[in-house]
This record gives C-alpha cells, structure tokens and sequence, in this order.
C-alpha cells in the first residue's frame, strides 16, 4: 500500500506537495536560481518589446504549448469529478 492511500490524500494533493518540496529542494539546493530566472525573463522581455530579433525555438515552444494544454486537461479532469 502506497503512502498517499494511508494517508489517504488524492492526486491534486500529492502533486501539491510534491511540488513544494521540489521548490523548496531547489531554492536551498541552488541559491538565487529564482532570482536569475526572473532576470532571464525580463531580459527577454525586454528584448522582444525592444525589437530585439532573436531566434525563437519553435520546438521548446511546441513543448510547452503542449505541456500547458496536458496541464489544462489534467486540471479539468481532476474538477470534474
């Protein structure tokens, strides 16, 4: 018998906690990693209102394009029960 079925805690719950234990791994395990991250995004940002051309990676933005719409899937599923 698995942990979460004694403790009797659903998949929404499980995956909660799971992902804040892998926030909190990662903050204490590599510091300011949030910190970079945030400034990586404003810099893209920035970069893009600024006209900046950059090539676009068509093939990781297919994959998070398909990850949000599993996300989404996963999500709908779990309120409709």
């Amino acid at each position: 018998m698995s942990l979460a079925a004694l403790l009797k805690l659903g998949g929404g719950e499980v995956i909660f906690t799971l992902a804040a234990i892998m926030i909190l791994l990662v903050e204490s395990l590599f510091p300011g990693f949030f910190r970079r991250a945030a400034r990586v995004v404003a810099e893209e940002m920035i970069g893009q209102k600024a006209g900046d051309a950059r090539p676009s990676h068509p093939v990781l933005m297919a994959l998070t394009l398909i990850l949000g719409v599993a996300s989404l899937i996963l999500v709908v599923y779990e309120f409709s029960k």
